[in-house]
């Protein structure tokens, strides 16, 4: 498994996994925000986050369940903060 190798240092693994999800996580981030710029942040976001808590992964689960509700929440929070910040305009 590509988390076991990563966790163990096998920094390839870890690009694998980029190069796996990368296209499935950007779109969805971008029907969620709307935005190119906003998509690429939520999707590089999304792995780094993912890489600094690795270790919290529950292998009994889905890899791509948990990554893709990583950037799903990131999306969402960008959305609201970009509602927010329009309503103080």
């Amino acid at each position: 498994m590509l988390v076991t190798a990563c966790l163990r240092g096998d920094r390839e693994s870890f690009d694998e996994i980029v190069d796996r999800y990368e296209g499935p996580l950007y779109n969805a981030a971008y029907r969620i925000t709307g935005s190119v710029e906003d998509a690429m942040d939520a999707t590089q976001t999304a792995f780094v986050n993912a890489f600094e808590k690795l270790h919290t992964f529950d292998p009994r689960y889905r890899f791509f369940s948990w990554i893709y509700r990583i950037v799903v929440n990131l999306s969402l929070n960008m959305v609201d903060r970009r509602r927010n910040e329009s309503e103080l305009d």
